[in-house]
């Protein structure tokens, strides 16, 4: 089907009520009605309102208009034009002539008709308004429902359950706004529950008058969260696809006229997904409406697919044995609970369980690619403006991810503030927990026990060893050290595979600010902690350390006004420079415990320089003493925007000396610079880089960057580029990012993004989108390659979006990065 074919097809989903059209009085030239009609004077013989034996107006409308009034012979009224009616339920109708009859209690309305009603529109050359009734039947009207355009053989509007409904026999539905519209939705009957849904019977869709696709029955929520929705597309590893869903609102209580629930209160959606390659998939999520969060917490997901080819791998690698039956059960909710305190209470839950650990990789690529091993966690909170009281749990849902459990720990978190009135401020936090790593499930099978079987020497001791975090290498090394049946041996090995304790930590931190004069601010800081461990497991016994820290940051400000320097392409008016050199020293002892004593809480490698603040240090376990000075210096160019300062450029250079390393043997860090650059909205600029500069810093080189820039109205760049280059833990990395956007006119523009890896010359990603402007909608078709080195991966992108109505749920969209 073509793209418009697609669109025609499935333009089903619609804003509800909204902005209201302005009516205008049929006649010449479609000139805009005037505010108020006032009536001609009746001339002898006609009708008089004021004569008792004439037929009196019922009260339940209002007829005003710039004709004749003249009784006829069935005792009704006809009122030359032009003619307004307003009815009692805010219905306002304009025609060339009307005729009342008293008898029928109908007002017949003929040439040029236009109906008001809200943001309704109805227009045509007849109808009969039933002002008893309150409903209005016409022949051959075209309805505008902003931004639904209707037309029916018949076309009656009711009143059911105080919601106005509009009931169409032969009737078609379009969004295209035009003499001839591209597509129609035609069905047998269709009704219209204003601002709530759109129901059809024998429903056909044309594209340019040639029928393409056909349902017994839809019904289609205005909601865009609800009714119908469908994805189809191709990619590597699926076959072609067709991802469908159905929403709908379950809760609350039957209304007895409409039959419809009110105030229902779970949203549900329903799938059913056909993938040639690899079967069905069903599965249903199901969210509370009234949680504000509900966004970020969905509520509960279910999913399940019997797979008909489980080993295929997107990534070339070969797998293991693969259950068929995949599946995926995620509960993401808040519970706000209401005590008798000022403070806010609530539960969080946020619980995934997978069937495998490949399940993210082969359906839900999306995911995968920013959380590959989703966490799992419950919690009970407390917070206030101060505070925050946890009672926290992480289980190990997923015996194939590597997880550090709490089962469970209690914490306290102050926030800096006044302590205890004085101008001193104070920081800390408290906590108790039972701790755990538990190990995924194939490292002791597939990495552990072959590694501790190699005789001393081995060439695959490396591969093995590459495959554990720092801690457990050395302690994997000491394992192999002891002869085989060492009771040592065997208490390190089991420590290895079962790590667990239970702890208490607790930290605090003290900072006194002085503001000194001439914008020199001077901190001084103090910090006392203290870490128990009970109940370890292996051989390891229980310890405490004390946690004992100094500091003090040091910073002084200068400014200088540039002066009025203006340049509106660069968007400046006027000019300050802002300069800041600041020091921050940090030294903290920590009692050493053996390099071997179990870790739960430990350091991550990053290319980021540390904190000095143990209180933000997470790896708790892996505190070491250290010893740091960091200096630094700030640059601020502000200029004037919207009556306010405006930073137009920032930049943050920064170095540190070790006088002990908690790391490496480094005697200085390499220089970073932080560059933010955003002049005007046509470019943004940021740059983050490191390079040793001092004794050889750290090492290794990063430079990091993106750039979006705008060269022309419709032409847009954006882009990105990663070097890291001989980090002793990271893999390097060379690549850069560009996507690109071409306007070629007012309806038609082309896009790309191309990902290229230098190391190695690989061409990672290429995607070609073709954009075009259809009226109301802007369609894309577009292909993509990804190269992941042993397999080539190809998919089809379609996508579809509304111009100018954000809240419409589009019928469909893919990333299929």
């Amino acid at each position: 089907m073509s793209a418009r074919g697609v669109l025609v097809a499935w333009l089903l989903v619609l804003l509800p009520s909204g902005a209201q059209e302005q009516p205008v009085v049929p006649g010449a030239g479609g000139a805009a009605r005037p505010d108020v009609i006032t009536p001609v004077p009746l001339p002898d013989g006609v009708y008089d309102p004021g004569d008792p034996l004439q037929p009196v107006m019922p009260k339940e409308l209002q007829i005003d208009n710039a004709g004749s009034q003249v009784a006829t012979l069935e005792g009704g009224i006809a009122f030359g034009g032009p003619v307004k009616i307003t009815g009692d339920t805010g219905l306002e109708v304009f025609a060339d002539t009307a005729t009342l009859d008293l008898k029928t209690k109908t007002v017949t309305l003929n040439g040029r008709v236009s109906v008001y009603q809200g943001n309704v529109l109805q227009r045509g050359e007849r109808a009969v308004y039933y002002y008893e009734r309150k409903f209005l039947d016409t022949r051959e009207l075209c309805v505008s429902l902003d931004p639904i355009l209707m037309e029916a053989g018949k076309f009656t509007m009711e009143n059911i359950g105080g919601k106005a409904v509009f009931v169409g026999e032969d009737a078609g539905l379009t969004t295209h706004d035009a003499e001839h519209p591209n597509y129609w939705v035609r069905a047998a009957q269709t009704k219209v529950f204003a601002g709530d849904k759109i129901t059809f019977k024998n429903l056909f869709l044309y594209a340019n008058n040639v029928p393409v696709f056909w349902l017994p029955y839809l019904s289609q929520p205005l909601n865009q969260e609800l009714g119908y929705h469908f994805l189809p597309g191709a990619r590597s590893g699926w076959g072609p696809f067709l991802l469908n869903s159905y929403g709908i609102m379950l809760g609350g209580k039957p209304n007895p006229d409409t039959g419809e629930n009110e105030d229902a209160w779970l949203l549900s959606r329903w799938h059913l997904d056909l993938r040639a390659t690899r079967g069905v998939g069903t599965g249903v999520d199901l969210a509370d409406i009234r949680d504000p969060d509900r966004i970020n917490l969905p509520g509960l997901s279910l999913y399940y697919l019997y797979d008909l080819d489980p080993q295929y791998s997107r990534t070339g690698v070969v797998r293991g044995e693969v259950d068929p039956n995949r599946y995926r059960v995620e509960l993401k909710h808040r519970r706000a609970l209401d005590f008798s305190d000022d403070a806010e209470w609530y539960l969080d839950t946020n619980l995934t369980l997978l069937s495998d650990v490949y399940y993210l990789e082969d359906f839900r690529p999306d995911l995968f690619q920013t959380n590959p091993a989703p966490d799992s966690t419950i919690g009970l909170f407390r917070r206030d403006e101060s505070s925050l009281l946890s009672l926290y749990a992480r289980p190990q849902l997923n015996e194939f991810f590597r997880t550090a459990t709490r089962l469970p720990e209690l914490a306290y978190d102050q926030s800096l503030g006044p302590w205890l009135g004085t101008p001193v401020l104070h920081e800390g936090s408290t906590s108790l927990g039972l701790l755990a790593l538990q190990m995924e499930d194939t490292l002791g099978t597939q990495v552990l026990a072959p590694l501790l079987a190699l005789p001393p020497g081995s060439a695959l001791e490396a591969g093995y060893l590459s495959q554990l975090q720092n801690y457990e290498r050395q302690l994997a090394a000491r394992i192999r050290s002891l002869p085989v049946g060492d009771a040592e041996r065997v208490g390190l090995t089991d420590q290895l595979l079962h790590t667990g304790f239970t702890r208490f930590h607790s930290y605090h931190d003290f900072s006194l600010p002085l503001a000194l004069g001439r914008g020199l601010s001077l901190t001084p800081q103090v910090g006392l902690g203290y870490t128990h461990y009970m109940a370890v497991d292996g051989p390891a016994t229980g310890e405490g350390r004390l946690l004992l820290r100094a500091g003090v940051e040091a910073a002084v400000k200068f400014s200088k006004n540039l002066g009025e320097i203006t340049d509106h392409a660069w968007g400046l008016d006027g000019l300050m420079h802002v300069v800041q050199p600041y020091l921050s020293w940090s030294a903290l002892a920590a009692d050493d415990f053996d390099p071997l004593y179990p870790q739960v809480d430990r350091l991550t490698f990053s290319t980021r320089a540390q904190t000095l603040s143990p209180e933000r240090f997470t790896a708790t376990d892996d505190l070491k003493d250290w010893n740091i000075v960091r200096l630094g210096m700030r640059n601020h160019l502000l200029t004037k925007r919207d009556g306010q300062a405006q930073e137009w450029l920032f930049m943050d250079n920064f170095l540190d000396a070790y006088l002990e390393d908690p790391e490496m043997d480094r005697t200085f860090s390499n220089l970073y610079t932080d560059l933010r650059f955003q002049p005007v909205p046509w470019l943004g600029l940021g740059v983050e880089t490191q390079f040793p500069v001092v004794a050889a810093g750290s090492g290794f080189t990063e430079f990091s960057t993106y750039l979006r820039y705008m060269p022309l109205r419709d032409v847009e760049m954006v882009l990105g580029y990663r070097w890291l280059d001989n980090h002793p833990v990271l893999l390097d990395a060379n690549r850069v990012d560009l996507r690109t956007f071409m306007r070629l006119n007012e309806n038609w523009g082309v896009g790309t993004q191309h990902v290229m890896r230098f190391d190695d010359g690989t061409l990672e990603l290429q995607q070609y989108t073709l954009h075009r402007d259809m009226g109301n909608w802007v369609a894309g078709v577009g292909l993509s390659s990804r190269d992941n080195l042993l397999k080539q991966e190809y998919g089809m992108i379609f996508s579809l979006s509304l111009k100018d109505l954000p809240s419409v749920s589009l019928p469909f969209s893919i990333d299929m990065k």
